[in-house]
């Protein structure tokens, strides 16, 4: 146990959430509601307010033996789990995130034995459970399979989304593995370009080798692809990795940089081409980009379009929100983003989703700041913020001094948060919040890098 943690433990919970609001009150300039820097700063280590570095060795060991046991707990009530049904490829990229943060946090390679064997587990499960690839009736053989029954009409089962959610969950961790020099992130790595890029580079009976190696073959790219923003911006991601992972069978960063440019583009008129859009206008829903807008105090903000054509909405919910903001942090990451991008996001959690004035971890439903109830979930249950949006903290102070306050207060079960906001109960949730802030906090965290 960290010495420190002991002399956190005397101090009475309140006391302690004192500490941390006040630290977010040093770091709350009242002129930032109406101006903020041009440019996010890239650190290497956090920029804690003075009050949260005169605490960070008390805080550190706390949110680690926090992690530990809400992960014990979890894997003890998951034991004996399949993770080729359902959702669970879908939500296992969640749990691998946590993994790798808290490997990044300590260095205990334990965190990242766990992170590989599930991803081999999950693998091995799915060459074990290979079901019929169906286009159309038509069937294009069987593949190792991620059941998801809901498509087995039209797929067979394959379901593109959840593929490509877990397969970036898995090269998160074969980048990781990479570094330790384990052959493992060899083997994910073949299994993720055969078994998922390639099942789905080659879903439609026309499409040959050549499209995909053509100089068109983003083009063909964009035809197989399904029009979800959430799908696209996860293949965008996997391009990102398989190419810092060395895979040059296809022109994998080439993709990545053209759906970049689509979605995270900033149209500063709706009615603005697409970048690079000749010849596959008809390829591009009309969700693509980031649309500027300016609050009346003058700052200015990016919305995410919604990506749900049953919504009548103009704005993504925050939930899947989370997707545009790793993809755009990923990207700066490397070069491949604007930085008013970053910051134009960074605006949109500031300024729009979070709402202290409701409570210290409140966070609206959508990501243009209405609120209004998302399904079966009420106002401010919704504002999920732990599997993208985070990120942005690497790049803001304020940012950063709330999801250390955030996790917390989730070391003692959330009493700060909502009633019910899935923020606190969604079973991944506190567990990439508590690694989060444990990785912002060490020293050798790297909060900055990707994995």
């Amino acid at each position: 146990m960290n010495p420190g943690s002991r002399r956190w433990d005397n101090l009475p919970r309140t006391r302690r959430l004192t500490l941390l609001v006040c630290a977010l009150a040093v770091t709350w300039p009242t002129c930032v509601w109406s101006q903020r820097r041009t440019a996010p700063q890239k650190t290497a280590t956090p920029g804690l307010s003075k009050a949260i570095l005169a605490e960070s060795a008390s805080l550190s060991g706390p949110l680690v033996e926090a992690f530990d046991r809400d992960y014990l707990a979890r894997v003890t009530a998951d034991e004996g789990r399949s993770l080729s049904e359902g959702m669970a490829i879908y939500y296992l990229r969640r749990e691998l995130q946590s993994l790798i943060d808290m490997w990044r946090a300590t260095g205990d390679l334990t965190y990242l034995d766990s992170a590989k064997s599930l991803t081999l587990q999950a693998i091995d499960e799915a060459t074990a459970n290979p079901r019929p690839l169906i286009w159309h009736g038509e069937d294009r053989g069987d593949r190792p399979c991620f059941y998801l029954d809901t498509v087995a009409a039209e797929t067979g089962g394959h379901s593109q989304l959840c593929d490509f959610q877990g397969s970036v969950g898995f090269l998160m961790v074969a980048r990781a593995l990479r570094q330790i020099d384990d052959p493992a992130a060899d083997e994910i790595v073949a299994f993720v370009e055969a078994e998922i890029v390639e099942k789905w580079l080659y879903y439609k009976p026309a499409i040959t080798p050549w499209h995909m190696q053509n100089e068109n073959s983003f083009k063909n790219v964009l035809a197989i692809l399904n029009t979800g923003r959430d799908t696209r911006e996860h293949f965008a991601c996997l391009c990102l990795d398989l190419h810092k992972l060395g895979a040059r069978k296809y022109t994998y960063r080439v993709w990545a940089k053209g759906l970049l440019d689509i979605y995270l583009t900033i149209r500063y008129e709706t009615d603005r081409v697409p970048p690079n859009a000749e010849g596959v206008e008809d390829l591009i829903p009309d969700d693509w980009g980031l649309l500027a807008r300016k609050a009346d105090e003058g700052y200015l903000w990016l919305m995410i379009p919604n990506y749900d054509a049953d919504s009548n909405l103009p704005a993504s919910d925050t939930s899947h929100g989370n997707r545009t903001a790793w993809l755009a942090a990923r990207g700066y990451s490397e070069g491949l983003v604007d930085e008013k991008v970053l910051n134009g996001l960074i605006n949109t959690l500031e300024f729009r989703i979070w709402a202290p004035e409701k409570g210290l971890f409140y966070f609206n439903n959508y990501s243009d700041g209405t609120d209004l109830a998302l399904g079966e979930l009420a106002p401010g249950r919704a504002g999920n913020v732990w599997f993208g949006w985070h990120r942005l903290a690497t790049y803001d102070q304020t940012l950063e001094t709330l999801f250390l306050a955030l996790a917390c207060d989730l070391m003692e079960g959330g009493p700060s948060l909502p009633q019910n906001a899935q923020n606190v109960t969604m079973a991944n949730a506190p567990l990439c919040l508590e690694a989060w802030g444990a990785r912002l906090l060490a020293p050798k965290g790297q909060p900055h890098s990707f994995p």
